[in-house]
């Protein structure tokens, strides 16, 4: 009787187990993360607050060459860090509606840009363009930015 009983609890304690760890690795896979890991929905990498008082220059980015497919048809924020002139930032606008009030900039020729102080919060991009170490590429959701 006793070897009936032991070799029924190990039985359940076994589809116990089982079942625990089917639930867990269901659990696991899942997982909804909400939160993509490139893009303007994804989170942030860095914050240029407004007190940096950086001085950049914004223009739109139309397609002139047809095999450039690089984020075409956007604002961009370019910054040039002042110690170091080959360090240079490239920031993608995710949130034009912010700038309404800069649609001239669109009307602008080509290597045209105009002066604005901007902070805001740097995002991954989701296309990654391999350029030298000292140039980067991100997106930015601003948070201020003023004619200069």
């Amino acid at each position: 009787m006793k070897t009936k009983n032991n070799s029924k609890s190990v039985k359940k304690i076994s589809i116990l187990c089982f079942s625990l760890t089917l639930l867990i690795s269901t659990i696991s896979c899942n997982k909804n993360d909400d939160n993509p890991t490139c893009g303007c929905n994804s989170d942030i990498r860095a914050t240029i607050p407004e007190s940096a008082n950086l001085i950049g220059q914004l223009v739109y980015k139309r397609q002139l060459d047809p095999n450039d497919n690089f984020y075409n048809n956007k604002f961009w924020i370019t910054y040039v860090e002042q110690d170091c002139n080959i360090c240079v930032h490239h920031m993608i606008v995710c949130n034009e509606n912010f700038l309404s009030s800069f649609n001239d900039v669109k009307e602008l020729p080509v290597g045209q840009s105009i002066s604005v102080q901007f902070s805001g919060h740097l995002k991954e991009t989701c296309t990654k363009k391999f350029d030298i170490s000292s140039i980067s590429y991100e997106h930015i959701t601003l948070t201020n930015i003023e004619r200069q």
